[in-house]
């Protein structure tokens, strides 16, 4: 029995997955636990055929085997053999290369071999004789003139591969995530999974300003559910940081975020306390591309919660850009909802004569103009 803390039996949960992605690494972890030296081949398999669509399994033929090769990638001439034992050895595994990579040279130099992959199934690391006559095989190999080169596959770097496919690939491979069965695999998914999805959410925490509560922020979900853990936007100008850099790093993060998301579709919630010019930026990233759910910091009720009833605000008026104005004149757009700004104050820091004014406001301003999602909609229009 395994002691509580042995790294083997505890093995270290990696950070800031998502709950699909997350449940997939623990049955990934499960399965190569549990696989023989054919269950852990056919799994490599699978995880090679989708990753390289050029990849060919090979199997053993009656008396002639095969051929010291578990499957072959012809464009490449690479050859990968499978090495998964109940415990792994130094001798065993020594013994296993010394007779494999010679026989897979011998069978398939003049087939174009290029590349010989050992893939192997250890909970921890290799024995240090291990990866020395590795090393002393390479060198041989140079020595010899022959054109091989060796690397070592395992199953951690099987799972990132797997990690980065589609997630439909993901799911033909280790199954569908538990409570999404219905989402890959049935006709017509049913009405509780539906919920789960429609309320899923990518929280984005713009916190440059000053920090967010987390827990406020998973009052103000209710009934929605975060896939995952917060991302969190922190990088604004200051004495060593420009807004150029502060946009870029944040722009690199959303769009990291995009990607991590494309295959479960859901909507982005965002809390943000940060410069305007950062806010703006980040609602251009977003855009129109995802679906997009904003929150609103009640300084008075201290709640990231819209209310549940609030009295009809103020209506908005908005000055228009004059027909047959030239692109290359200075735009100023003033948002007088809060408080009024005034058009003299605004001039100073753009001196083009030509100035265009944009004025979007409110005949009373008032701090807590936004009172409802429902104004955001009339803002974006």
């Amino acid at each position: 029995m395994p002691r509580v803390n042995d790294p083997i039996a505890q093995p270290q949960v990696p950070q800031g997955l998502d709950p699909l992605t997350l449940h997939h690494w623990l049955w990934w972890q499960l399965l190569c636990a549990d696989a023989d030296g054919t269950a852990f081949q056919q799994l490599a398999e699978k995880v090679l055929r989708c990753v390289h669509p050029d990849f060919v399994p090979v199997r053993p033929y009656g008396k002639i085997g095969d051929r010291k090769n578990d499957g072959m990638l012809m464009e490449s001439g690479t050859v990968f053999q499978v090495y998964s034992p109940d415990v792994i050895t130094q001798a065993k595994a020594i013994g296993k290369i010394k007779e494999d990579l010679p026989g897979a040279i011998e069978h398939w130099l003049d087939k174009g071999l290029r590349k010989w992959v050992f893939v192997y199934n250890v909970r921890r690391g290799l024995p240090p004789d291990l990866v020395g006559h590795l090393a002393e095989k390479r060198e041989e190999l140079k020595v010899d003139g022959t054109d091989v080169e060796l690397e070592l596959l395992d199953n951690h770097r099987l799972w990132r591969m797997l990690r980065d496919l589609p997630l439909q690939d993901r799911v033909e491979i280790l199954g569908a995530p538990i409570g999404y069965e219905h989402l890959f695999f049935a006709t017509n998914t049913d009405s509780e999974t539906l919920e789960l999805l429609k309320h899923g959410r990518f929280v984005v925490v713009q916190d440059v300003m000053s920090p967010i509560n987390t827990a406020q922020v998973v009052e103000a979900l209710g009934a929605g559910m975060a896939l995952g853990p917060p991302l969190h936007l922190r990088r604004g100008p200051g004495a060593e940081e420009d807004w150029v850099t502060a946009a870029r790093v944040q722009g690199a993060l959303v769009d990291e975020a995009m990607a991590i998301s494309r295959d479960l579709l859901p909507r982005f919630a965002v809390f943000s306390l940060a410069p305007i010019p950062l806010a703006i930026h980040l609602g251009s990233l977003l855009s129109d591309r995802v679906e997009v759910e904003c929150f609103q910091y009640d300084r008075f009720a201290s709640s990231w919660c819209w209310p549940a009833t609030a009295d009809e605000p103020p209506a908005l008026t908005t000055s228009e850009i004059p027909a047959g104005t030239s692109d290359a004149v200075e735009v100023a757009i003033r948002v007088g909802l809060s408080a009024s700004v005034h058009l003299d104050d605004v001039q100073p820091h753009i001196p083009d004569a030509q100035l265009v004014d944009i004025y979007i406001a409110t005949n009373a301003p008032d701090p807590r103009w936004l009172r409802t999602a429902d104004q955001l909609a009339v803002l974006k229009c």
